[in-house]
């Protein structure tokens, strides 16, 4: 006995209509994957020169321990200059913290001084109208001491400024890596006279010594790499990342040589809030001796996600 046909017919709408929705939401993404690149093809970037500009910094606390690190001090800071946030990239240059945004904005302060010098990077790939041209990643000084080394994700670019970033010196080109956007160089580090170039996928890095670059695997990764330090005898320590179903997981890990390449090892929890995103890390030597690390994460300029200076001081040996 065949079955009524009332039932075929309902099961073919059943088929036509799942089939109706999957083209529609293809059809949704592809209109909003169209727009956001009719977007990007508006100027979005305007540059206003060097100025001073107040910052504020209001005290935070923190829910847990940093293992064997001890919490110096830490802060929220805000500036009322459009400019400051997005921080990528932090070194220490003469006692004074200078930090880089994505949008090639340079902020020099200190952690004792409410005021801070904000200005653009003088020169960069292609045109300065764009954000896109000026997503500056990472930020090094120099290991031949001319300058600083800054790495544009995106364009896949390497820049060397000179010591007060008054002009570019010398750019080199990564080729063509086949990276997705916004997914490139998001540290720096240096080995000898070689740059380390972290990507932010953590699984290998690129090793640059003079004009030769060579691709070398990182193994021991749990998340994404953005910035690190240099600890001495072959180590380093650098932030991992990983996005979880509670939010942020940051971490800083221990970087070393290994016979067939670099390894992570020892983990170090970082208890900060679920938006929090470390983006920055420098090292400075304080005049007693002690190491202190400083951090800070990426507001990505979208509240409530928050632009945190951390320091920590390191103990003699990790």
């Amino acid at each position: 006995m065949t079955a009524p046909q009332p039932m075929n017919a309902e099961q073919r709408v059943q088929r036509k209509f799942s089939f109706g929705w999957a083209a529609a939401a293809l059809l949704l993404l592809a209109a909003v994957a169209l727009f956001d690149r009719w977007l990007a093809t508006f100027p979005d970037r305007v540059e206003l020169g060097w100025r001073a500009a107040p910052i504020a910094a209001t005290p935070v606390a923190f829910d847990g321990d940093f293992g064997p690190l001890r919490l110096a001090a830490a802060w929220r800071l805000t500036s009322n200059d459009r400019r400051f946030g997005g921080i990528s990239a932090l070194v220490v240059d003469r006692g004074r913290l200078v930090a880089l945004s994505d949008s090639g904005v340079l902020v020099r302060f200190t952690a004792s001084r409410r005021a801070a010098l904000i200005g653009e990077l003088p020169e960069g790939p292609r045109s300065r109208d764009y954000k896109a041209n000026r997503d500056s990643e990472a930020l090094i000084a120099d290991p031949r001491g001319r300058g600083w080394w800054v790495a544009f994700e995106n364009r896949d670019q390497l820049w060397l400024y000179g010591s007060n970033f008054s002009k570019a010196l010398r750019t080199i080109g990564l080729g063509k890596r086949n990276w997705r956007r916004n997914s490139g160089i998001e540290g720096l580090l240096v080995d000898g006279e070689s740059l380390l170039l972290l990507h932010e996928a953590g699984e290998n890095l690129i090793r640059v010594t003079g004009s030769q670059a060579t691709v070398m695997p990182i193994s021991g990764a749990r998340g994404r790499i953005s910035d690190g330090v240099a600890l001495g005898s072959g180590q380093w320590l650098v932030v991992e990342r990983r996005w979880t179903l509670r939010g942020i997981r940051n971490a800083l890990v221990v970087l070393h040589r290994s016979e067939s390449g670099y390894r992570l090892c020892r983990r170090i929890r970082l208890p900060l809030g679920a938006l929090d995103l470390v983006e920055a890390a420098a090292i400075e030597r304080l005049p007693d001796g002690r190491r202190r690390l400083w951090l800070m994460t990426d507001d990505n300029l979208q509240p409530p996600m928050r632009t945190l200076l951390i320091a920590l001081d390191l103990p003699s040996a990790l």
